[in-house]
This record gives structure tokens, C-alpha cells and sequence, in this order.
């Protein structure tokens, strides 16, 4: 018996207990490479109108917007977890984390919410700051990304380094031979991360409430309410409220 039980496990199809899914592909590619290409194209056009090309001097952390500020805590939290996942030989864990990181917080948040800051006519800091942050976006989400897309992220790198970009220098031949991206902590801002992370949960929540109530979103609506446990959640939503009420389309938010 234990003979022949030997030879069926060396002689079975290594491919019998793949899991292999062509629609979980085909989701993949839409959802996360897709909205990648999109978000890089988003940028090329509109860096190519303005002729940003990173001349210009580095805009200090404390002098960008909020909204820069958030997404650039968000990429060095996510540089952390990506390092950590790599390193416990988790790809599985890192690849879900830089999923989370483009189609949530940069495609589905700050591009969004950034749009008309690249569409306005005047070129300064804001709108620097603004190209600056995406492209540090971009550019570390390649590197973050090449050990599990080898392809794909080397052609994102190399669009984004070579020709109108190359007087940067970290740029290489190839994403594979720059350096693996370190976290900075001191970009890191918890607070800052919860807030938004509020903002984000609230608006969803309101908007699928409109979806099921069937309002469109471009229908005002008086008010909502959200209920509060305690002083600091209060505080919390208080300081995203503005942008909780422009995304969902309100003119009031009471906290209960």
C-alpha cells in the first residue's frame, strides 16, 4: 500500500488543485489594472497641457492641502504593509493592500476630489502640489507592485520616468533595478487617516441609502443624521463635515 500510494502522489497532475479562475482574471485586469491605466493616463493628459515635468521645487508636507496630505499618510502606511506582507512571504497580503490603495483612496478618492484642481487655468502651488503627490503616488505604487507585476508596473515606471520625466533622478531602466520604496513615518497622520476613513464610510452609507430610496445624488437633501458614541468620533466627523455633505449632496448633518 505504501508503495503504491507513492506513486499516484508522484505521478499526479501538479495542475489538478490549481485554482484557476478566468472571470476572477478578467475582474482583476477591469478593476485594479484598469483603474491603474486610467489614473496614470488622468495624469499624463493633464501633466502634458500644464508641461509638468517635476522642475519645480519640492512643496514642503505642511504646506500642501489637506487632501495631499491624507493620500500621501495613506502611500506610506501602505509602503509598511506592503514591506511587512513581503517579508512574512505574504504576496497574497501585499497585493490586496495596493488594490485597496488605487481603486479606494487614490482613484475613487483624491483623483476625484482633485479633479479641479488640475482643470483650473492657474499654475501654482496648489496645482503643483497636486501633480507632485499624484506622481509620488504613481511612481511608488509601481515599485510596490513589480514583484507580483513584473510587466505591467515596469511599463508604468518607464511612462512615467522616461522622456519628459528623466532629469528625475531615481530614474532607471527598469522599476526592477531602482530601490524597494522605505516608509517615511513622519508623512504618516493616524488622525488624519480615521477622518477621512469617516468620510469615506459616510458618504458610501448615505449614497447606497439614495441608491435604495432611489434619489439621485444630484437631488438636495436637508439633512441626514449619524449617531455618535462618543466625544472623539464626534470631533471626528465634525472636521470632514463639509466634504461629507458636497459628496453626498446635503445641506445639513446632525450628530445624535
Amino acid at each position: 500500500p505504501d508503495a503504491t500510494r507513492w506513486y499516484m502522489i508522484s505521478n499526479a497532475n501538479p495542475w489538478d488543485n490549481l485554482k484557476f479562475d478566468l472571470d476572477g482574471i478578467s475582474e482583476v485586469r477591469n478593476k485594479f489594472f484598469g483603474t491603474l491605466y486610467n489614473t496614470y493616463n488622468f495624469f499624463a493628459m493633464y501633466a502634458n497641457l500644464d508641461s509638468f515635468s517635476y522642475d519645480e521645487e519640492e512643496i514642503a508636507l505642511e504646506e500642501r492641502p489637506e487632501i495631499d496630505r491624507w493620500i500621501l499618510s495613506e502611500l506610506n502606511t501602505l509602503i509598511a504593509t506592503v514591506d511587512a506582507a513581503f517579508n512574512d512571504y505574504e504576496p497574497t497580503k501585499a497585493a490586496r493592500a495596493i488594490n485597496a490603495f488605487v481603486q479606494e483612496n487614490l482613484s475613487n478618492w483624491f483623483v476625484r476630489l482633485s479633479r479641479r484642481r488640475y482643470w483650473k487655468g492657474s499654475y501654482g502651488t496648489d496645482k503643483i502640489s497636486a501633480y507632485q503627490t499624484l506622481y509620488t503616488c504613481l511612481i511608488t505604487v509601481s515599485k510596490l507592485g513589480a514583484p507580483i507585476a513584473p510587466f505591467f508596473m515596469d511599463r508604468l515606471y518607464k511612462d512615467l520616468t522616461e522622456a519628459r520625466f528623466s532629469n528625475i533622478d531615481e530614474a532607471k531602466n527598469s522599476v526592477h533595478l531602482s530601490d524597494f520604496p522605505v516608509a517615511n513615518m513622519t508623512f504618516v497622520d493616524a488622525g488624519l487617516e480615521r477622518r477621512m476613513q469617516k468620510a469615506q464610510t459616510i458618504a458610501s452609507l448615505v449614497l447606497s441609502l439614495r441608491q435604495k430610496e432611489k434619489i439621485k445624488v444630484r437631488q438636495p437633501l436637508q439633512k441626514i443624521m449619524i449617531p455618535v458614541l462618543d466625544a472623539a468620533a464626534r470631533k471626528e466627523i465634525e472636521a470632514v463635515s463639509e466634504l461629507i455633505k458636497s459628496e453626498v449632496n446635503v445641506k445639513e448633518i446632525e450628530l445624535i
